[in-house]
């Protein structure tokens, strides 16, 4: 428990093990402002993008970008995986590169951070997904570690800002507590994490919506009617391509 807390107060948000069991399916990543890395612990995911399709044994993916095609991931029956969601704070420290380098679609972990070839067979080896996970928050953790800690940037703090609030802060509201005009904000949040504030807004409404039908809305028309929601939810084709 305290290495879960040490790793969420240091910006590892999630992280989970699992083996997909079912069929064959393809699965799409949603929008989140959360960088993430996924690995496979069978061999490659296979995925496809509009046009070419590759094999990747890890990637590390950004923030959803306007007219940046989401990837179609391929999962195997009995193949094992582990993801992990990262703050954008964490994922520049870890990774090396701020997180205007990388954007949803991903990239092959093994250009930006070679160790999770030797990783991803260290998590193999575990007898269990708990174990996996365990092993797993404490090696970022150490790696996080390693490497100098960042000057927080204002574009991190209005993505957290955006985060708490569901989405629910205008690109005015949020400049005015970030003490910013909004043409400032937008330049410094697109120059930090390659979006800006009123896409950011979006995918923090989707965020929202996504927990309040998980925690029991009655149907998704009900989460779409919500004043946090109407601009996202009904307007999914923000995130389609």
């Amino acid at each position: 428990m305290q290495l879960e807390q040490a790793c969420r107060a240091s910006g590892i948000a999630t992280v989970v093990c699992s083996e997909h069991t079912a069929a064959p399916r393809v699965h799409r990543a949603l929008p989140s402002l959360t960088a993430r890395l996924v690995l496979s612990l069978d061999g490659g995911f296979d995925i496809t993008y509009e046009e070419r399709s590759v094999t990747r044994r890890a990637v590390v993916a950004g923030l959803m970008r306007p007219g940046v095609p989401v990837p179609l991931l391929g999962l195997r029956t009995h193949q094992r995986s582990v993801y992990v969601e990262l703050s954008p704070q964490a994922a520049h420290r870890l990774l090396g590169v701020p997180l205007r380098m990388l954007d949803a679609g991903g990239v092959d972990a093994a250009d930006v951070v070679p160790w999770t070839d030797s990783l991803a067979d260290e998590l193999s080896d575990c007898a269990s997904h708990a174990e996996r996970e365990h092993l797993m928050r404490d090696r970022l953790l150490q790696r996080l570690m390693a490497n100098p800690e960042l000057r927080a940037t204002e574009a991190w703090a209005a993505v957290k800002m955006l985060r708490e609030s569901g989405g629910c802060l205008s690109t005015a509201e949020l400049a005015s507590r970030m003490h910013f005009s909004e043409r400032q904000l937008r330049h410094v949040m697109n120059r930090d994490t390659g979006i800006g504030p009123k896409f950011a807004a979006r995918i923090a409404r989707l965020g929202a919506g996504l927990k309040r039908a998980s925690a029991g809305a009655p149907s998704w028309s009900v989460v779409a009617a919500e004043p946090a929601s109407t601009t996202t939810v009904t307007s999914s084709g923000n995130f389609t391509r």
